[in-house]
């Protein structure tokens, strides 16, 4: 019997059959490389697949203040994880151990052999999702990132690296080795938080583009017209990414942050279909990015729509780094940010004590400590539960009386009986307090006004969603909140302008440009529905191609 860890490296390091060899060896050229000869080094991008045929390789952490040894692939095995999929740096070294032939599989061979052979692709996606799990759970060093813990522009960087898959290791300059290793790198105070990045390239009090310019994130964007176009890497914006690339559609997805949306910052999905024992909105977020990816589309993440123009069937999207992408349709996935708190001062602790998401990252800030967490959606109901499990517990603050009004039965239930998280019905903050940290709330009861003080280092903000679609033309019309009108919305709005033919289910009032997920009008704020809509939004863009 297999037990655990056999088999997770069975599946991370599995050795190819002679008839898998002989179709890899069919695509690529052969190299030899000598004993202790650098095969390529962290940093590198644009890498090959290599497949072991004799000698060994061996896979170096250079990250660290000794270079340490993560495997080595002897003959039948190959090099690579996710970073060879995704086009980004590589995040290890190899070198040669004794003579080495190995064949060499180039980046648009590799995906050839993904796309269209299953059983071969499987095993190849299965071993690299696997390393760079185990990798991330190895003490593997990666990129270093200095700090103070509650610092919001640190919170936001390391929010960025786990959204983007991005291995890294927090330095806390508050302790005693965190000191010695700023002075070892001569970072100084007012260089944090401080960032260094690969093989000795370094970003002090870095902004999200900064970072990914200095981790070789960031890349051109073909000048030729895309098929599909998709802002938002949400639900939405991967459920259509992965059906249009998968039906041969040319395909790019562009977000201002990485992939996940507001679902990536969910802490466990028990009601989507096909994952009973549930799992993490960065998980799923993860896995739809592979899938795009795996049938040829683009993601290019962090970038910004400045502005849309459109004209002749043709739109064009101009980026804040001032790129401009063309598209014969366009899918508007952008989704909704929770409401800013509505409380004198409270600004003061974005990113330090008050948040509009919770992750992994936002959790650290109030471990010791209760959280409050404000809404009575879906999210809310998450946050408090992950927060119950990973602090002395949570407080969910509801401005009505009905816990079941936004939120699904399951787990409205969990948190009634959850031992760690109270419910407060019939309140709104109306002032925080606190020092050098947030220290607790006031509440009031909007039945008759009484306050009280409520004790907590962390709120969780999760209250009235606001779309992003601000950046749009006057061309897409919104309704009375912003949210995208379309469909039989769109065609009732007096803004449609074709005579010919009505606009689809998910076609916005100006044609070839859709709305999908939380962005559009009329919608149930639901993973599955972000999905369905994006997935209908490839078969209404079919439609739209075929007419050009």
């Amino acid at each position: 019997m297999i037990g655990t860890v056999d088999y997770v490296h069975h599946l991370a390091f599995p050795k190819l059959t002679d008839a898998e060899i002989a179709t890899l060896a069919g695509l690529a050229r052969v190299c030899t490389f000598k004993d202790g000869e650098t095969i390529f080094q962290a940093g590198q991008r644009g890498l090959p697949f290599y497949v072991v045929d004799s000698g060994e390789i061996a896979i170096i952490d250079d990250s660290a203040d000794v270079p340490t040894t993560v495997v080595v692939h002897g003959p039948r095995e190959f090099t690579g994880d996710v970073s060879l999929l995704t086009d980004r740096p590589a995040a290890i070294s190899a070198h040669a151990r004794g003579p080495v032939r190995a064949y060499c599989v180039g980046q648009v061979e590799l995906r050839r052999v993904i796309q269209e052979i299953p059983d071969l692709s499987d095993k190849l996606l299965e071993a690299f999702q696997t390393r760079r799990t185990m990798l991330e759970r190895s003490g593997f060093i990666g990129v270093r990132v200095f700090g103070h813990l509650g610092d919001p522009d640190l919170t936001q960087i390391r929010e960025f690296f786990d959204k983007n898959k991005v291995p890294h290791t927090w330095v806390d300059v508050d302790d005693k080795a965190g000191r010695a290793s700023m002075e070892t790198l001569e970072v100084t105070e007012d260089q944090l938080p401080f960032v260094s990045c690969n093989r000795g390239t370094r970003a002090p009090r870095p902004t999200v583009t900064r970072l990914a310019e200095c981790l070789g994130l960031k890349r051109p964007i073909r000048t030729e017209p895309f098929d599909l176009v998709i802002v938002g890497a949400g639900p939405a914006g991967l459920a259509a990414a992965v059906y249009g690339a998968s039906e041969g559609l040319s395909t790019i997805v562009l977000d201002r942050f990485g992939p996940g949306g507001q679902a990536g910052t969910s802490s466990r999905i028990e009601n989507y279909m096909g994952f009973p024992a549930g799992l993490s909105g960065a998980d799923l977020a993860n896995r739809g990015y592979l899938q795009a990816l795996k049938f040829g589309a683009e993601l290019v993440a962090p970038v910004e729509v400045c502005s849309m123009t459109s004209e002749n069937g043709m739109h064009r999207l101009v980026l804040d780094d001032g790129q401009v992408v063309q598209g014969r349709t366009v899918l508007i996935a952008t989704g909704a940010t929770y409401q800013r708190l509505p409380v004198a001062g409270c600004e003061r602790w974005d990113g330090s004590g008050i948040f509009y998401s919770c992750t992994t990252v936002h959790a650290r800030s109030c471990k010791s400590s209760r959280a409050a967490v404000i809404g009575g959606g879906n999210s809310a109901g998450q946050a408090a539960m992950f927060l119950a499990e990973h602090t002395a517990g949570a407080t969910l603050l509801l401005r009505g009386g009905d816990l079941r009004k936004s939120m699904s039965d399951y787990l409205a239930r969990r948190i009634e009986h959850h031992p760690k998280i109270e419910i407060i019905h019939h309140v709104e903050v109306e002032a925080v307090a606190g020092d050098q940290t947030l220290e607790g709330i006031r509440l009031r009861d909007v039945r008759d006004g009484s306050s009280r003080d409520l004790g907590c280092s962390a709120v969780f903000v999760f209250i009235g969603a606001e779309p992003r679609t601000k950046w749009l033309p006057p061309s897409v019309a919104v309704d009375s909140k912003g949210f995208i009108l379309t469909g039989a919305d769109a065609a009732h709005s007096g803004n449609w302008p074709l005579e010919n033919r009505e606009p689809c289910t998910v076609e916005s009032t100006c044609p070839g440009v859709f709305a999908a997920g939380d962005v559009r009008s009329k919608t149930t704020k639901r993973v599955a529905f972000a999905v369905g809509d994006g997935a209908l939004a490839v078969t209404c863009a079919h439609r739209v191609l075929a007419e050009l």
